[in-house]
């Protein structure tokens, strides 16, 4: 079967001992996988899965965030209700730093020159639009004024002329 997705990597070297790394009680064959998150939405976050587990659904289901895997265990019997409630506390704090590392990071980020560049274009084109919707309504009002003076002027018989030269 497939291995782990390609938007994790393994944190096997920073896993803290005290988080059991359990046989997959989903198909029984494998040792549970910690890895981390690479995905923009979920940088830097733990997860733990089956190595077997496929994203499109077709390897082994288990799969589970880092405080819902620790909950597994206490519920499984794999760890006690002092063991979880600390390593819950550690997880809570480790995603809230993480939290606040990405909001930093974003931050810091440079901003993106082409999205200026379209909000640039886009005000050009306003801009020029607006310029020409009062040519349009300028010349409308000159328009009706022309209208209006030649209905109210006097009527002028201009008999043509002979030339003489």
């Amino acid at each position: 079967m497939a291995s782990a997705s390609s938007s994790s990597h393994s944190s096997r070297r920073r896993r803290r001992p005290s988080i059991p790394l359990i046989r997959c009680p989903s198909c029984g064959v494998k040792q549970i996988l910690e890895l981390t998150a690479t995905t923009e939405a979920n940088r830097g976050r733990i997860f733990f899965t089956c190595p077997d587990h496929v994203k499109d659904g077709s390897g082994c289901n288990f799969w589970y965030w880092e405080e819902a895997y620790i909950k597994f265990l206490k519920r499984s019997g794999f760890i006690d209700e002092a063991t979880c409630a600390e390593l819950l506390k550690e997880a809570k704090m480790k995603d809230r730093d993480e939290m606040k590392k990405r909001s930093a990071q974003e931050f810091k980020k440079e901003p993106d020159v082409g999205h200026f560049k379209q909000l640039e274009n886009m005000i050009f084109i306003l801009t020029k639009m607006m310029v020409l919707l009062k040519l349009i309504q300028a010349g409308a009002t000159a328009g009706t004024e022309i209208q209006h003076e030649t209905e109210f002027a006097p009527e002028i018989d201009i008999a043509p002329t002979e030339k003489t030269w």
